[in-house]
């Protein structure tokens, strides 16, 4: 098994790994969430998670669910990192 690193390498890690594995039909995608409600959240105020997204939304876990199996059914994707965090990966808005 190998690491896919550290969190800034990520992506190209899974990039290399589509790569390499190509020939054998073999795909890498990764979903990156944002912040998902869930019950790790359950004691922080709503209003201040949605300014963590420019798209002021928090995510849901059907959402991420509906990014995972995208991924699985779209047999032409590979070396992708599909972000699910209302934009916040872009930088500061």
């Amino acid at each position: 098994m190998r690491s896919l690193g550290t969190i800034p390498n990520r992506s190209e890690s899974i990039r290399k790994l589509a790569a390499e594995y190509a020939k054998e039909h073999i795909r890498f995608n990764a979903v990156a969430p944002g912040v998902v409600d869930t019950p790790l959240h359950k004691d922080n105020p709503k209003d201040f998670l949605k300014t963590l997204s420019p798209m002021g939304t928090i995510a849901t876990s059907e959402d991420i669910a509906s990014a995972v199996v995208y991924l699985t059914e779209s047999r032409q994707i590979t070396g992708e990192v599909l972000h699910v965090d209302g934009g916040a990966h872009n930088g500061r808005w």
